[in-house]
C-alpha cells in the first residue's frame, strides 16, 4: 500500500547502483531497484524506511524467488 511516494526514485537508484557496482545482472539490479523503491513507497517520508538485507532478501524471494546473488550486497 502506498504511503507517500517520495523518495522512491532516489530508492530505487540506490538500489539499482549498488547491485551494479556489487557486479550484479542488470535484471537482478531492478529488480533490487524496485524492491527498494518498494520500501520507500510504504512510508511516509524520506528517511524512515529501513530493512535489514535478510528482510530484504525474505522479500525479494517472494516476488522473484531465491536470488544467491544477493549475498555480494552483504
Amino acid at each position: 500500500e502506498v504511503a507517500d511516494p517520495t523518495g522512491a526514485g532516489d530508492a530505487f537508484r540506490g538500489g539499482f547502483f549498488a547491485a551494479q557496482l556489487a557486479g550484479l545482472s542488470l535484471e537482478v539490479s531492478g529488480r533490487i531497484g524496485a524492491l527498494c523503491s518498494s520500501y520507500a513507497l510504504e512510508n511516509i517520508g524520506t528517511t524512515t524506511h529501513r530493512f535489514t538485507i535478510n528482510e530484504f532478501a525474505d522479500r525479494y524471494a517472494s516476488f522473484f524467488g531465491a536470488e544467491p546473488a544477493l549475498e555480494k550486497l552483504k
